[in-house]
């Protein structure tokens, strides 16, 4: 599974530009609330949403 068009929660815009648009998700965590501090934790970073797909 990839998360991807993530967009991050970042004061400086020059911090988007380092994060990626999209990771891939550990396989077996398919729980969006579990994902979603995945992303935060990976990056350090918090985010205002993202989307899922299984390809």
């Amino acid at each position: 599974m990839k998360a991807y068009n993530i967009i991050w929660d970042v004061d400086d815009p020059a911090d988007q530009e380092n994060l990626p648009t999209e990771m891939e998700i550990p396989e077996g965590m398919t729980d969006e609330d579990e994902i979603s501090d995945y992303l935060s934790d990976e990056t350090g970073f918090c985010h205002k949403g993202f989307a899922l797909s299984t390809d």
